[in-house]
């Protein structure tokens, strides 16, 4: 059960998320580092996913290890493809939204806009490295029940693994 000012928070978060997924030049103001994004089309929001045969990341997937580090026990930081464009779910702490595309073999994201809920500072740490990793891609793989996504500054790839039924944060 959220307190109060959680759910003024969480609300207040869900305002700014419609109005920067709206196109309606509202920016979305944060104190998280935000993720470079760049989209294949230019326009910010991709509107169709295509994926390389044998090669499909629609679904959810669980972050097993963060390049090498691991990741914080209990903390569940989850990556969901909706197969349309649209992608969600939890940084560890709190929850985004945004999309992208997956073309040529290629993973871009394009804006990710999330809540802004505090937590225990090992937790926030973890978030900013994998939200900074989703903003430099640079290739994505299947390892056998593992997807693995490189990314810039870092020679050991975020791992996750897929997840069947619904994700319980």
């Amino acid at each position: 059960m959220f307190s109060r000012n959680q759910s003024l928070c969480v609300l207040a978060a869900l305002a700014v998320t419609f109005l920067v997924m709206g196109g309606c030049g509202a920016e979305e103001v944060t104190d998280e580092p935000q993720v470079p994004q760049e989209s294949p089309t230019g326009a910010g929001v991709a509107t169709a996913v295509e994926t390389e045969p044998g090669f499909d990341l629609t679904g959810a997937w669980l972050l097993e290890d963060l390049s090498g580090r691991g990741v914080v026990d209990m903390i569940q930081t989850t990556i969901e493809f909706d197969g349309g464009g649209d992608v969600f779910g939890s940084g560890g702490c709190n929850r985004y939204t945004g999309s992208y595309s997956f073309e040529g073999g290629k993973l871009d994201f394009g804006p990710l806009a999330g809540t802004k809920m505090m937590c225990p500072k090992a937790v926030m740490d973890q978030e900013d490295r994998f939200l900074q990793a989703l903003g430099g891609v640079k290739r994505v793989e299947m390892d056998g029940p593992f997807l693995l996504i490189f990314h810039e500054g870092s020679n050991e790839p975020l791992r996750f693994t897929k997840v069947e039924g619904e994700i319980e944060l």
